[in-house]
């Protein structure tokens, strides 16, 4: 009977508290919703996410109080009463720095911008009002949205570091983003633009990272200009084809001195032009990674003709060290072209397509030679002939250049914790032959 009391007691304390509640919360000009603590804000802010996601799984982040972060991933999401969630978790930040991140995917519909034109002032308002304490801004839209565009640059953002920018073409707008606005700005991502203005923040650029597809990509002469005016630019990026090479027009060397890092993942439908004319433009004299991704090529004609010009000229690229290749072509004629342009590499990765081949071609008494600085071999799949591996290994301490590490970067998923342990022991196995 104590018990049943002491419930009895409890509820009724909970029923008088729960009125008392109800009574300010009639009589208070401050809406409910702002009384409520963030951690609660959050979690209401989840299940609006949750609710309009067919999967729990696909959810996207949302913002999160502790590390001061917006992400909202569908127009949806911003209509109505999410609007004005995201408005006062964004007043809650109380100026601590913010990354803000708009996506709008073509899952919205054929016509978003019709079914939420009324809510894409609001958004562009909140993203501006918040500007000067953005320390990472990402947008992806496959709408135009000129308002955010054009008030980017001439918004000041003191504390922005980055800026994630993928975007409709537009032949009447082009990025513009000075350094008096962004003096901080040290990563620049770029996707699916025709034309970008070189007045960007040219002094702190450490990063570029460029998207575009055939055709349809930066005239030579912009990306030439703009590579000239980035004098601290380490990490060059250029995935798809953003460059436009013209064979009527001679191409401009431009040296770069600074980059110490070049990704190249070209897309499936690349011109004849597009990497022999990146070779003939870029001059990287102290360039010591490249990463060539041709995972998505459809054909290997353009890789032929790309592993062929860097044979027929002298090596390019002597201070490179370190090297990472994804192809799913023939490795022999990759492995034969990089002895040639890059002949210094230390440190090697290889997917699963091209590990074999490449290590038979190494492994050749014909080729005692190449790479003779070769210290470490990296492995992005299990996918590899352990007894090449090892020959491999062997051949190396005979020829008195002994590998002293290899290093596999983990098998997917769930596998990872239960395999990557035995695979490793395996590897060091190999390496202890030497």
């Amino acid at each position: 009977m104590s018990k049943i009391w002491a419930t009895e007691h409890a509820l009724d304390s909970m029923r008088c508290k729960a009125s008392e509640l109800e009574g300010l919360l009639r009589t208070s000009e401050t809406p409910g919703v702002s009384m409520l603590p963030v951690e609660i804000l959050g979690l209401i802010f989840e299940e609006v996410v949750i609710s309009s996601h067919s999967s729990v799984a696909q959810r996207p982040a949302f913002y999160d109080p502790e590390i001061s972060e917006w992400k909202a991933t569908r127009p949806e999401l911003l209509l109505s009463h999410s609007v004005d969630l995201i408005e006062l978790y964004l007043a809650r930040a109380r100026g601590m720095p913010l990354d803000i991140s708009f996506r709008q995917h073509l899952i919205c519909g054929i016509l978003p911008r019709q079914g939420c034109a009324a809510e894409y002032p609001r958004i562009t308002n909140t993203i501006l009002r918040h500007m000067h304490i953005c320390r990472r801004l990402e947008i992806r839209t496959n709408v135009f949205v000129p308002e955010l565009l054009e008030g980017l640059g001439r918004t000041p953002a003191p504390l922005l570091q980055e800026i994630i920018l993928h975007h409709p073409r537009s032949n009447i707008w082009e990025p513009t983003l000075p350094s008096s606005s962004f003096p901080r700005l040290a990563h620049l991502e770029l996707g699916e633009l025709i034309s970008i203005s070189t007045a960007i923040s040219t002094k702190t650029l450490t990063s570029l990272t460029l998207r575009g597809i055939p055709a349809f990509g930066l005239p030579a002469e912009t990306f030439r200009d703009l590579l000239s005016k980035l004098r601290s630019l380490s990490h060059l990026a250029l995935l798809d084809e953003p460059v436009d090479f013209d064979c009527s027009r001679a191409i401009d060397v431009v040296e770069v001195p600074s980059l110490r890092s070049l990704t190249l993942r070209p897309g499936p439908d690349i011109s004849r032009l597009y990497l022999t004319g990146l070779m003939e433009m870029l001059v990287t004299p102290a360039l010591q990674e490249l990463t060539l991704d041709f995972t998505s090529v459809s054909s290997p004609r353009e890789i032929q003709l790309f592993l062929r010009h860097l044979k027929r000229e002298a090596p390019r690229f002597l201070s490179l060290r370190q090297i990472t290749i994804d192809s799913p072509f023939e490795g022999f004629d990759i492995a034969s072209a990089l002895v040639h342009a890059a002949p210094h590499i230390e440190s090697l990765s290889l997917s699963r397509y091209s590990v074999d081949s490449i290590l038979m071609y190494l492994t050749h008494d014909a080729r005692r030679e190449a790479f003779p600085k070769l210290r470490e071999l990296c492995f992005s799949s299990p996918h590899l002939d352990l007894d090449g591996l090892a020959s491999f290994v062997r051949k190396r301490k005979d020829l008195g250049r002994p590998l002293r590490r290899l290093e596999f970067t983990g098998f997917q998923g769930s596998k990872d914790a239960v395999l990557s342990g035995p695979f490793k022991k395996l590897l060091d196995a190999c390496l202890a032959l030497s």
